[in-house]
């Protein structure tokens, strides 16, 4: 599980970690301008940073991740409204998954494909808390990257392609009462759409490892959302059960032990 780094020195390790977790809050910093803007059909380039709330032009102290947010206690500093924790929350989790990636990748294009699909991923649940949707077009962005994941790792098409089907049919299967028909076609709901998007990603030979970590996460967010009595999230158990095979698919042999 710690590939990259079993043959580095101390100090080379060090310095991947360092730079992986600059990185990785300049990246999550960079998602949340998506986060924000494109459920609402912005640009991410046609408006400098600025408040949603009061479009005040954002300074440089303002775009520190993390110590800009908890300095100002997560409000604007022109108009004092609040805004989502979930900001922070995203930028720490982008750290960690660059951190995670370079022990398992290093920054090869392994590594940055693991870390862009997970970027995406982030992006996908912070705007299903936020917005209360699951947008299409971040699906996508996943789905282009983990079929260009799984081609780099495997090799070969033919992998990614069965696993997507495959995952069309375990989606379609789970929620069957939810497809709608429109005229001669028939639509899948998103939670399905979401198995055929992992399908892609993990391919066919570690689509039944994403489908018992998706159970398992599932039920462990279900609880906490029951205990704090909050509405489901479904993107947050994918992501976590999506990103373990990509960063570890050692986890499949201990599937295979059990069955």
């Amino acid at each position: 599980m710690l590939n990259a780094v079993l043959n580095m020195d101390a100090a080379t390790i060090w310095c991947g970690v360092i730079w992986a977790v600059v990185m990785g809050l300049a990246a999550g910093n960079y998602a949340c301008s998506l986060i924000h803007r494109l459920p609402r059909g912005r640009l991410l380039l046609d408006k400098a940073p600025y408040c949603g709330s009061c479009m005040a032009p954002l300074q440089v102290k303002d775009l520190f991740p993390v110590l800009s947010a908890l300095w100002l206690r997560h409000r604007c500093r022109y108009c004092g409204t609040s805004y989502p924790i979930s900001h922070t929350v995203t930028e720490l989790l982008v750290a960690l998954l660059f951190v995670a990636a370079f022990f398992r990748h290093g920054f090869g294009d392994v590594g940055v494909l693991v870390i862009s699909v997970g970027v995406f991923l982030t992006i996908l649940g912070a705007i299903e808390v936020n917005e209360k949707r699951i947008m299409g077009s971040v699906m996508l962005c996943v789905l282009i990257l983990g079929a260009l994941l799984r081609t780099r790792v495997d090799g070969e098409l033919f992998n990614f392609v069965n696993g997507g089907l495959n995952g069309v049919i375990v989606g379609a299967l789970l929620w069957r009462k939810s497809i709608t028909r429109e005229g001669h076609i028939y639509r899948l709901p998103k939670q399905a759409e979401l198995m055929a998007v992992a399908g892609v990603c993990v391919g066919a030979s570690l689509l039944p490892l994403f489908l018992v970590l998706f159970a398992i996460s599932y039920g462990m967010v279900a609880a906490l959302a029951w205990a704090f009595n909050v509405p489901i999230k479904i993107t947050i158990p994918f992501g976590i059960a999506l990103l373990l095979p990509l960063l570890y698919p050692e986890l499949n042999q201990l599937l295979s032990f059990f069955m």
